[in-house]
C-alpha cells in the first residue's frame, strides 16, 4: 500500500488570523482544471434554496459536494469553504454538527454543504485529496475523515493528523479499498476537481476560511444558527 508524500511534503503549515485562516497564495493554475467537466453536471438540489429572496443567484455548484441535512427538502442551503489545517473551520465543523444534531428543523429543511479549499501548500492538497477520495467510496467516509481531522484539531492538546495516519485511518478502520483509493487520490484528476472547487470560492472573493454563505451573502460563521432561523421563522 502507498503510503502518501515523502517528508519534504510535509512542511507546510497555514497562516492564521484570528477570525479565519487566510490563504498565503492562490497559484493553482498549475492544475488546470476544466471546469466545462463539473459546470455540466447541476444538482437542481444545490441552488440557494426557496426560502432565498427571488432571483437570489444560485452562485455554487453543489452536485459534487458532500453535505449534511436536507433530508425531507432542501428549503435553504448553507455553502461553507474550507479547509482541513484550519482551527477555525475545526470549530465551525464542531458548531454545525452540534446544530444540526440537536434541531430537526435544520436536519429536514436545510443542507450544508462542503466545499475544498486547500491553501497553496501540498500538504493540504493532499489531505483534502484523502478526504476526496474516501468520499468516492460512500459520503459516510468522506465525514468520518472529516470528523477525525477536525476532531483531533479540537483536542486538547489539539492533534493534527499526519497523511499516513490518515491512509492508516482509512484503510484500518473504514476498511475501504485500498487501491482505488490510492489511485484516485493520486489522480490529475483529483487535482483538477479540487482545483475547480476551490475556483468557486475565488470566484467570488474567498480568501480566508471558513467562508460561509447563505443566498449568495457570505455571512459569520459563528452566527450560522441566527442567520438560518432568520430564513426558517421570519
Amino acid at each position: 500500500m502507498k503510503k502518501g508524500p515523502t517528508t519534504a511534503l510535509l512542511a507546510g503549515v497555514a497562516l492564521v488570523s484570528m477570525t479565519s485562516c487566510r490563504s498565503p497564495l492562490m497559484d493553482d493554475d498549475q492544475w488546470a482544471p476544466d471546469a466545462s467537466e463539473f459546470d455540466a453536471a447541476v444538482d437542481d438540489d444545490a441552488g440557494p434554496g426557496e426560502l432565498c429572496p427571488p432571483g437570489t443567484e444560485n452562485l455554487f455548484n453543489g452536485a459534487y459536494s458532500y453535505y449534511l441535512g436536507g433530508e425531507e427538502s432542501v428549503d435553504l442551503t448553507v455553502t461553507n469553504f474550507s479547509n482541513f489545517r484550519c482551527p477555525h473551520c475545526a470549530s465551525f465543523a464542531d458548531l454545525t454538527r452540534g446544530i444540526w444534531a440537536e434541531r430537526e428543523d435544520f436536519r429536514k429543511r436545510v443542507r450544508l454543504y462542503f466545499h475544498h479549499f486547500p491553501f497553496s501548500t501540498e500538504t493540504q492538497w493532499w489531505i483534502h485529496a484523502c478526504a476526496e477520495a474516501a468520499g468516492r467510496q460512500g459520503m459516510e467516509n468522506f465525514w468520518a475523515v472529516h470528523d477525525l481531522l477536525y476532531d483531533g484539531m479540537n483536542a486538547d492538546p489539539p492533534k493534527q493528523y499526519s497523511i499516513d495516519e490518515i491512509i492508516a485511518f482509512v484503510d484500518d478502520v473504514l476498511n475501504l479499498d485500498m487501491d482505488q483509493f490510492d489511485a484516485d487520490r493520486e489522480s490529475d484528476a483529483m487535482m483538477s476537481f479540487l482545483a475547480w472547487d476551490k475556483s468557486q470560492g475565488q470566484a467570488v472573493g474567498v480568501s480566508t476560511t471558513p467562508s460561509v454563505f447563505v443566498c449568495g451573502q457570505k455571512i459569520g460563521w459563528s452566527s450560522v444558527e441566527e442567520v438560518v432561523d432568520g430564513y426558517l421563522n421570519p
